[in-house]
């Protein structure tokens, strides 16, 4: 291989073949170069394996790291300030640590923190997250328990997740053992069925856990000292109950500090990923929660649990789908028409009988014979509320149910009852047709 060669390239080659044939000494090349014999030595055992190669340097023709560093702050620059998904950008009240997690795993610019911090510092911005040591208040950290599953905390967090201005509560279940989430799920505000949903994701994936550690909220218990003294049960405790899982209140948002921190560290981290992915409804949050982020989240904050057996008991979820449901009371009128908080439904197969009335997130509503409940029957809507007084969390699954994802046949808010049934409805009912 021919190289191009500098003056001083040249002159060292030349004392290098004279050491070579033998016609000076190590010493004397070493004096005339300035080097030390050892350098010579070395210089001549290279040239002989790698010719006129050796004598050039090994940097040549490489961009100088300041330049290339020069390069990467622009990019940085230009990512952080130009980076759009549908007409947002998404990094707007990121924190320094997971924009340079971006950067390393997404554009693949190997940076530090620190610098990342100096180059954003230097365009005005300031991190939302402000860490003042002063005046904090600390709390002793409780053991993780050794296996997964052993023990689950429970809690639910209103935040303005898509950065419009409104607030989602996310219902949340995280393992105690390695505080990673094991189920999640997006409603309008916090709400039994959004527990229930979260729950389900949580059987799917890991299974059932032994022990649940919720707050003392009316969701979970009955806070109100009964007259008879027996222990009275919630919706959502009956459901517990009946799985088998064990569930007693944290009294203070502290003694569950796992589940407060998860929530927290997501709070700044989850909007930013949302807007990234271009996820922006409900829906889409859901099914990005339930199958995607404890993947990522496992990724930011890798724990090994201290025993490798896990607590969580896997189950057919056929099973478990029995239990994982509201249940309210009711009672249809001879013209087949029942009242679910303000909202009338038509169910002409079980007129004047006691009924059972199911909700979930899962498959809308549906209705049982109080005394049969082998049977499902699902009604048609007749009148939406009238009164105000259904939570709108069920206001929205009514909607999605009977409304716009209904099959064509429940589509309609309204429908004509036959006359004959018509005459058997009771005066204090307005029927709209």
């Amino acid at each position: 291989m021919k190289v191009q060669l500098s003056q001083q390239q040249e002159f060292r080659k030349k004392l290098l073949l004279k050491v070579i044939n033998k016609k000076i000494t190590t010493k004397e090349a070493a004096i005339e170069a300035g080097l030390t014999k050892r350098g010579i030595q070395k210089a001549v055992k290279k040239y002989l394996k790698h010719g006129d190669v050796s004598l050039i340097h090994g940097n040549l023709g490489r961009v100088r790291n300041d330049l290339r560093r020069l390069e990467d702050r622009n990019r940085i620059i230009d990512i952080f300030q130009n980076t759009r998904v549908e007409g947002v950008n998404p990094f707007e009240d990121i924190t320094y640590t997971f924009f340079t997690e971006i950067l390393n795993e997404i554009y693949k610019i190997n940076c530090s923190v620190s610098w990342v911090k100096s180059i954003l510092n230097s365009l005005g911005y300031k991190s939302p997250i402000k860490h003042n040591c002063r005046n904090q208040q600390y709390f002793l950290m409780r053991e993780r328990k050794e296996h997964t599953g052993e023990l689950v905390q429970a809690d639910g967090t209103p935040y303005d997740w898509f950065k419009d201005g409104h607030n989602y509560c996310i219902q949340g279940f995280v393992d105690d053992a390695t505080g990673y989430p094991v189920g999640l799920y997006m409603t309008k505000n916090e709400c039994m069925l959004g527990y229930v949903e979260a729950f389900r994701n949580m059987a799917e994936e890991e299974g059932i856990p032994e022990q649940l550690y919720p707050d003392k909220a009316g969701i979970f218990f009955v806070n109100q000292k009964t007259e008879d003294g027996e222990k009275h049960l919630t919706q959502f405790g009956l459901i517990m109950e009946n799985l088998g899982v064990e569930m007693f209140p944290a009294h203070s948002p502290q003694a569950k500090g796992r589940i407060e921190r998860f929530w927290q560290t997501i709070q700044h981290r989850l909007p930013n990923l949302f807007r990234l992915r271009g996820i922006n409804t409900v829906d889409q949050a859901n099914d990005f929660l339930k199958n995607e982020f404890p993947k990522i989240y496992r990724k930011w904050f890798p724990v090994k649990p201290k025993s490798e057996e896990t607590r969580f008991v896997k189950t057919q979820m056929s099973e478990v789908n029995k239990y994982l449901k509201a249940t309210f009371p009711g009672r249809c009128d001879r013209s087949g028409v029942f009242v679910l908080k303000g909202y009338r439904f038509f169910c002409p197969d079980l007129t004047d009988k006691k009924i059972l009335i199911h909700l979930n997130e899962q498959e809308g509503l549906w209705v049982t014979d109080a005394a049969n409940q082998e049977k499902r029957y699902t009604p048609k809507l007749v009148e939406t509320d009238t009164t105000g007084s259904m939570p709108e969390v069920m206001k929205i699954l009514i909607d999605r149910t009977f409304l716009k994802n209904a099959k064509p046949k429940f589509r309609e808010v309204y429908f004509d009852i036959d006359d004959v049934v018509l005459s058997q409805v009771k005066p204090k009912y307005k029927i709209a047709v």
